[in-house]
């Protein structure tokens, strides 16, 4: 028995949710706008100093994030490719 099993459905999702990941990471700065969602400014004071360092981090993680995506595409595009060369092969024989 196979310790490991790989289908073109897996690797196609993981590329899918990957870049559901990095649509998410690009697009959080809307969920901060204003502060407001924190209400009391002691809280909003403390989010803002945290915000303020967690962009840094976060473009980071999402750079590094985008080229994993792009890279997991990659392998399912060639997956997928592989799994119909070898398909194809067998129906020659």
């Amino acid at each position: 028995m196979a310790d490991l099993v790989v289908t073109s459905v897996a690797v196609d999702e993981a590329a899918d949710q990957l870049a559901a990941i990095v649509d998410e990471f690009k697009n959080m700065d809307k969920l901060w706008e204003g502060g407001a969602v924190f209400g009391h400014d002691t809280v909003k004071s403390a989010m803002d100093d945290f915000i303020d360092k967690w962009w840094v981090k976060r473009e980071k993680l999402t750079t590094n994030l985008s080229d994993l995506q792009k890279k997991m595409e990659q392998a399912a595009e060639q997956w997928n490719n592989l799994e119909i060369e070898l398909a194809a092969s067998f129906d020659e024989q």
